[in-house]
């Protein structure tokens, strides 16, 4: 598709919209004129004392949508989220349905809620990207998980590690209702642990908890699975997956580990001498390259890799080497089917996602963060980019950010903000 205004969508974009996963709230069922109805739940908040602050709960009530057969009729949109750190299983960082934060709208943003995140002195873990889901922000802190309102910023639930001082930072994703955790200690450099816990998305409850292998070095969950794999001075290279709803092993590949991107259910295990692609959940063997490659980002269709030397596009679906630009590796990549945004230092450049040519830079005034695509623009962690050219349309914000359903969360330090239009 050839490239044009910010509205257009490529083919990849609306399978992310229709696939079933984050946009229409129907999915089909055979011809095009038939779908299946879907049943959402209408939430009552209810509340009690959590901590000298009010705690609520749902109250689920039915909300049927009701889909005439025999003709198609437009749809209304699921509830947004961020569900995943980089907003979805291939790592894109770029949420496609966002529309009500653009370029006309940045500049008038105003905050709505803004909380001051748990802190413990001496600990190793902290703050992080947060994740949206279930109408919950769900932000990592020094003791723990804490689960907030997203509308008002009230406490919902919280969690707390057994020893806070010795757990690092969570790797974090939302399947089927339930919120996943991997992480694991942080004092022990020759024999570290890793832990995958997995809490009720609504109550915060623990549902299982599973301690892998080897550290938790690289997190995916996808198609019902989730995959990790790491390696110590003590530990073999070991990817392992554990089913998303009950923790149970399902398959491990000793001598590899994974990567933390999936293209449409494919992920990359490499054993140093050679990168395979596997499908899950099963883990069959789809193909295998003599190459040493690991996927920072994803397409449905397609991986973003890097060799420690270059930046390479390969087909998810034959291992093809569609481009390769040197010099252009990065561990802080985006995309949105259409370019790449990379950050290096204080430099954030985009590339044509057809042929891997830069299609502009922009040096900031300080070092880049994660860049995030949404609404046609590009967070940074500073100034906000035009995704088209790269010009700066806000001084932007300091931090780690999502954005979705309108709004920004930011963390920045032990402070939780959200940002929305007026």
């Amino acid at each position: 598709m050839q490239a044009g205004g910010e509205n257009e969508q490529t083919v990849e974009q609306m399978l992310k919209l229709t696939n079933g996963g984050d946009g229409l709230p129907f999915r089909r069922s055979g011809s095009a004129a038939f779908y299946q109805v879907v049943l959402y739940g209408v939430y009552t908040p209810f509340r009690e004392p959590l901590g000298g602050s009010m705690r609520s709960y749902p109250r689920t009530s039915a909300l049927v949508l009701i889909v005439a057969l025999g003709f198609s009729a437009p749809a209304t949109a699921a509830a947004p989220g961020w569900e995943h750190a980089g907003y979805d299983a291939e790592n894109s960082f770029y949420n496609p349905g966002e529309s009500a934060i653009n370029a006309a709208t940045v500049n008038g943003l105003t905050p709505r809620w803004s909380v001051t995140l748990r802190q413990d002195e001496g600990t190793c873990g902290g703050p992080s990207s947060p994740l949206v889901a279930g109408g919950l922000v769900i932000a990592p802190d020094d003791k723990g998980i804490t689960s907030y309102r997203a509308t008002t910023g009230r406490p919902a639930w919280r969690f707390n590690w057994d020893d806070p001082d010795d757990s690092s930072i969570p790797s974090m994703a939302v399947a089927t209702g339930v919120l996943i955790l991997g992480n694991g200690d942080c004092h022990s450099a020759s024999d570290p642990d890793g832990m995958l816990t997995a809490l009720n998305l609504t109550t915060g409850k623990v549902r299982w908890q599973v301690q892998p292998p080897t550290p938790v070095h690289s997190f995916v969950v996808d198609k019902g699975v989730v995959v990790v794999s790491g390696k110590s001075e003590s530990d073999e290279a070991t990817t392992v997956t554990y089913g998303a709803a009950d923790g149970r092993e399902r398959w491990r590949k000793p001598g590899f580990t994974s990567s933390s991107a999936s293209s449409a259910g494919r992920i990359l295990l490499t054993n140093g001498r050679s990168t395979s692609a596997v499908a899950l959940p099963g883990g069959t063997v789809l193909w295998t390259k003599p190459q040493t490659w690991y996927a920072e980002s994803a397409t449905r269709t397609r991986f973003l890799v890097t060799t420690g030397a270059a930046l390479s596009l390969v087909n998810a679906a034959s291992g093809t080497l569609l481009w390769t630009a040197p010099g252009q590796q990065s561990e802080l990549l985006a995309t949105d089917g259409r370019r790449a945004y990379r950050a290096v230092d204080r430099k954030v450049s985009a590339l044509d996602l057809r042929n891997g040519r830069v299609v502009w830079t922009r040096t900031l005034p300080s070092t880049a963060n994660q860049p995030v695509r949404a609404g046609g623009l590009v967070y940074t962690g500073g100034p906000v980019l035009s995704a088209a050219s790269g010009a700066v349309v806000n001084r932007g914000w300091h931090g780690q950010q999502v954005v979705t359903a309108g709004r920004i969360y930011l963390a920045d330090g032990n402070r939780l903000t959200t940002w929305a239009p007026r």
